[in-house]
């Protein structure tokens, strides 16, 4: 870590779980742990997971809505945080499913909870797909507002140009009237 803290973003959809994992451990000696607080806030700032001092650590939660989710790990002492590695691992969906808790609880065999994974990943790309496409019609309606504007400002730009052009027409041919150079 260059300053004394770091944060990472992450786009996630509403209703997903999300699992992270992190370490953080002195750049030359990997074994030795570094202590370090971590913040993970929801889009809106709100606060979801908080630990302070912790060498390693772990933080789940499922999202209540759709946006950038920010997670900050922060160093106390300026000097600690020239020499600190981090290590995250930050899991959504199908990656942060515990399959094996999932296999004993139901009794399932390795062969169902593959199909289990499966269904599960079609789900959550269908849902992606579904967010892509909202996206993509509301990039569609603000372009087509913009293309209306930028065609509304031509459109006045224009009838400036034609106004200006026959005011000094006109103001010109009564110059030179007045001067009797016409």
């Amino acid at each position: 870590m260059q300053s004394s803290s770091k944060c990472v973003f992450e786009e996630i959809n509403a209703n997903v779980i999300v699992v992270g994992d992190f370490n953080a451990f002195h750049k030359d000696h990997p074994d030795v742990g570094q202590a370090v607080d971590a913040r993970v806030e929801d889009p809106h700032g709100l606060l979801i997971h908080e630990s302070h001092a912790k060498t390693a650590g772990q933080f789940a939660f499922t999202t209540k809505i759709a946006g950038e989710y920010k997670a900050c790990f922060s160093v106390r002492e300026p000097q600690a945080a020239l020499n600190t590695k981090f290590k995250l691992d930050w899991r959504t969906g199908v990656a942060a499913t515990d399959w094996n808790a999932i296999a004993k609880k139901e009794h399932l065999d390795a062969l169902t909870v593959e199909l289990r994974k499966l269904e599960d990943s079609i789900r959550e790309v269908y849902s992606e797909m579904l967010m892509l496409q909202q996206r993509e019609q509301e990039m569609r309606d603000i372009s087509e507002t913009t293309n209306t504007r930028v065609a509304y400002f031509s459109l006045a730009a224009l009838l400036c140009c034609v106004l200006s052009g026959a005011w000094q027409l006109w103001y010109l041919r009564r110059f030179f009237q007045r001067k009797k150079l016409m």
